[in-house]
């Protein structure tokens, strides 16, 4: 399962369907206030201390509104390792940023993040899931004729008898747009699994920054529905998307949307060069 983001495409559908109109038309947006966003994903590369990490806290901006997300600053920010209650604190660097240079990951260890922001505490609970090493990477030709495009395949092991959950990201040379995929071994459990990529903007030279995570299956039902609502591009009359909610909760305002997601996954990385 392959979809890419594709903000760019709806932005010049919409803006030729404006241009075609003769009158103007107010549309009327909700704006429910800003929402904290939190981009919490702690990432242990292979071979890597994983000791170093980061997460981000910005507050959401309406709908029509050019500026970008507003960096939170001023709160306090902690990730809890739930067996022993070891404490890891992010320090805030006053841009949005909190980073600590002393987590320590565990593969398959609970943990809780836990966010005092304006009074109010947001907390969220993940598992830190396992990841394996990357086999090969294959390039093949898909369609014919003009339709032809580049897809690259990357393989790895998938471990028997356990259900397992992965995302894949893939960064490219010849695009700015990130692409990602989800996959479930439900079907192939214990066997050689691969994460496919393919754009019809791949030429030979071109690099492809390759990341493959180990996810919680919560994560893979969050990730594999905001993948499927961002590629889909069926103009700015498109069917209503379903409500999207992380795992971040308002522990004293249950009912406040919280944008984002806390996880933590193992991750195999590698770099190919289009042939």
């Amino acid at each position: 399962m392959n979809r890419t983001y594709t903000p760019i495409a709806l932005v010049l559908i919409l803006i030729g369907f404006l241009s075609s109109c003769t009158d103007t038309v107010d549309v009327d947006v909700p704006n429910g206030g800003a929402r904290l966003v939190v981009e919490a994903s702690i990432n242990w590369e292979k071979g890597t201390s994983g000791q170093t990490q980061t997460i981000k806290l910005s507050a959401s901006t309406a709908f029509f509104d050019n500026n970008p997300d507003v960096p939170v600053t001023g709160a306090s920010v902690i990730v809890i390792k739930d067996d022993d209650g070891m404490q890891f604190v992010f320090e805030d660097q006053n841009n949005g940023d909190y980073t600590t240079n002393d987590f320590e990951p565990e593969i398959d260890q609970s943990y809780t993040l836990e966010i005092l922001y304006n009074g109010q505490t947001y907390t969220a609970t993940e598992t830190l899931m396992s990841v394996t090493e990357i086999n090969d990477i294959e390039q093949t030709i898909e369609g014919g004729g003009d339709e032809e495009e580049i897809q690259i395949k990357v393989f790895f092991n998938d471990p028997v008898g356990i259900e397992n959950y992965y995302l894949g990201e893939f960064n490219s040379s010849v695009n700015p747009l990130l692409t990602l995929s989800a996959l479930s071994d439900q079907f192939t459990d214990g066997n050689e699994n691969f994460i496919e990529f393919d754009n019809e903007e791949l030429v030979p030279e071109a690099t492809v920054d390759i990341s493959i995570y180990g996810i919680s299956e919560a994560y893979y039902n969050y990730i594999d529905i905001l993948i499927e609502q961002a590629s889909e591009n069926d103009g700015p009359f498109q069917t209503t998307p379903v409500q999207l909610r992380g795992n971040c909760i308002n522990e004293d305002n249950p009912n406040e949307e919280v944008l984002g997601y806390f996880r933590l996954g193992e991750v195999v990385r590698a770099t190919y060069t289009i042939q």
